[in-house]
């Protein structure tokens, strides 16, 4: 039964089963990670760049406690170099607030942009800090 299944996905159009994957991402890393985790075709989609701006960090810590295990680093920063909204709002709102770093803003305007709630308050959040230190 499972065979099929996996054929089945191997026979949609390649850009059907992304989207597909990518809305799994958007719910539960866990789940895109059983996904990967079916066939090595599923691990593929699973690797493309707009799944992986679709990752949700739900299941991360919002505090930087994250920063200490390498492997969750490197997948942090795998979703930050492909532009994951979420991922560009925590790594640039730390940096904002806990490193003072002034270049942070422009990326959580990237987040506004791209519609990413809450980034919006925080941005105007940080606009108010800069203005009035």
């Amino acid at each position: 039964m499972a065979s099929t299944s996996l054929n089945f996905f191997e026979s949609l159009p390649t850009e059907l089963v992304i989207l597909i994957v990518e809305r799994v991402a958007s719910y539960s890393l866990e789940d895109l990670v059983s996904v990967k985790f079916c066939s090595m075709f599923l691990n593929e989609v699973g690797n493309e760049r707009y799944v992986y701006q679709k990752v949700t960090l739900a299941s991360f810590p919002t505090e930087p406690t994250w920063t200490t295990n390498q492997h969750v680093v490197s997948f942090m920063n795998i979703c930050i170099a492909l532009e994951n909204l979420e991922a560009l709002y925590r790594n640039n709102v730390f940096d904002f607030f806990n490193r003072n770093d002034p270049t942070a803003l422009r990326m959580v305007k990237k987040a506004v942009e791209g519609g990413y709630e809450g980034a919006d308050y925080v941005l105007a959040v940080q606009y108010l800090k800069a203005v009035f230190p």
